[in-house]
């Protein structure tokens, strides 16, 4: 019985492994085509780019909140930091935006964004290297 045990917990500890690289594998190849996307438009750094296109009122609301407000602060960019500022209007849960996302951009990913890039990964006291995609903003 305990070696049952003793294998099923090693067996579920190598399951959580490899969903975890899994995860960090498709997140960053959804924010390297999303830079790749900023750069081919707009050229430039990835910072740039990625700003370029969250101020281009062209592209929908939505479009500018899943590809550059998320990818911003997944890169972590300090320079992207009065950007989003300016567009945040002090509603962390999202409510104003809540069934909207087509018409206005999302305040809870703003406020996300924000909170990655001045405390880190998952709102961390300090900022840590684990986690951050910082190394992408070229």
């Amino acid at each position: 019985m305990k070696r049952i045990l003793y294998i099923i917990g090693i067996s579920l500890t190598v399951l959580f492994l490899c969903l975890f690289l899994a995860m960090r594998i498709w997140c960053g190849q959804a924010i390297k085509e999303n830079i790749s996307i900023a750069k081919a438009q707009y050229g430039g750094t990835a910072e740039d780019a990625l700003i370029a296109y969250l101020s281009d009122a062209t592209h929908s609301p939505k479009d500018r909140t899943n590809l550059a407000i998320w990818t911003l602060g997944q890169i972590r960019s300090e320079k992207a930091l009065p950007v989003l500022r300016g567009l945040f209007k002090d509603d962390p849960n999202g409510v104003t935006c809540k069934y909207n996302h087509r018409t206005v951009l999302c305040q809870y990913e703003i406020h996300k964004a924000i909170v990655s890039i001045e405390h880190g990964w998952l709102a961390a006291k300090e900022k840590n290297v684990f986690g951050s995609w910082a190394r992408l903003n070229k």
